[in-house]
């Protein structure tokens, strides 16, 4: 089973998501050397994948005067940690099933471990980042997908099957859009980016081409419809997370990813949602607090990953 550690040496971290792939060397203080930011290329066939992610390592090592000992890598997807296979990524199709982490090891010569995006993002902050000191947190990623990961105890929450904790395929409306698990009205559907694409096109044309950093910047600016937009993730997101402090009454709800970047535009409609619906015995000490790490929590995180 993966772990993070403190690093004592250099390594790479990689956040493989749907649209991005980031990748940095990874310092023993968590300090990024070398960010790199690519389009993704999980969607084309394997081993399109594989290539991209070893050129990127290799491009790293090259241009670093560092030796980076090892590699993790953060992938959108349901994983078999101890077989090192991603078993589902409706965001990431062109690496489910296959040995990416094998074959990359080989190929490199460096030791590399996989674990699930969201997993990584949430050790990282509970190591670094917001969740430090946290026994009981939630850590939610929001990007092309939903991703969700849950500690309790201090330890990765891990089911029968080692998965688990997919907080964006909770069911909020059973009539609501297909989702790309293959069920109906996930989290996922509504905000994940093709969820949010099909709002802004019923709901603001105009901004449908946009990039959601340049509608996060809209908003802050006072764009009407970039606020809607922000106000309807926040109010949706915090529906499904009130189910889950209901069940889990964590200590620190942490939301990172891209279109967490929009700050109180996001997180205030959010705030207020969970205060509606949440137990309020559950909301006393509770924290909803963004990714300190931005995001990049995902490459901190995949850098500290060690085989235990």
């Amino acid at each position: 089973m993966n772990i993070l550690v403190k690093n004592e040496s250099y390594s790479i971290g990689i956040d493989v998501g749907g649209s991005r792939v980031k990748a940095a060397i990874v310092a023993p203080d968590g300090t990024l050397i070398g960010q790199v930011i690519e389009k993704s290329r999980v969607v084309d066939p394997y081993p399109a994948a594989r290539d991209q992610l070893i050129s990127i390592v290799e491009g790293l090592i090259s241009t670093s005067s560092t030796r980076p000992t090892s590699v993790g890598i953060g992938v959108a997807g349901l994983m078999d940690v101890s077989n090192r296979i991603v078993l589902a990524a409706p965001n990431c199709p062109g690496v489910v099933g296959v040995p990416l982490a094998d074959d990359i090891e080989k190929l490199l010569g460096l030791p590399v471990e996989i674990e699930n995006d969201a997993n990584v993002m949430a050790l990282g902050e509970g190591a670094s980042g917001a969740a430090r000191g946290s026994r009981h947190y939630v850590a939610v990623t929001l990007g092309t997908g939903v991703g969700g990961a849950i500690i309790t105890d201090g330890k990765l929450f891990r089911g029968s099957t080692g998965g688990g904790s997919e907080i964006g395929h909770i069911c909020i409306d059973p009539n609501g859009p297909r989702c790309g698990c293959g069920s109906n009205g996930c989290l996922e559907a509504f905000i994940g980016l093709k969820g949010i694409s099909v709002w802004l096109r019923r709901n603001a044309n105009h901004m449908k081409n946009l990039h959601l950093p340049r509608i996060s910047e809209m908003a802050m600016e006072g764009d009407p419809d970039a606020i809607k937009l922000f106000e309807w993730v926040g109010t949706t997101l915090g529906v499904a997370l009130a189910g889950v402090i209901n069940l889990l009454n964590p200590d620190t709800i942490v939301v990172g990813g891209g279109t967490a970047s929009a700050g109180p535009m996001l997180f205030d409609p959010l705030r207020e949602e969970i205060a509606r619906r949440a137990f309020k015995v559950y909301q006393t000490k509770l924290r909803i607090v963004p990714a300190t790490l931005g995001n990049w929590a995902g490459v901190v995180g995949a850098g500290g990953l060690r085989r235990s």
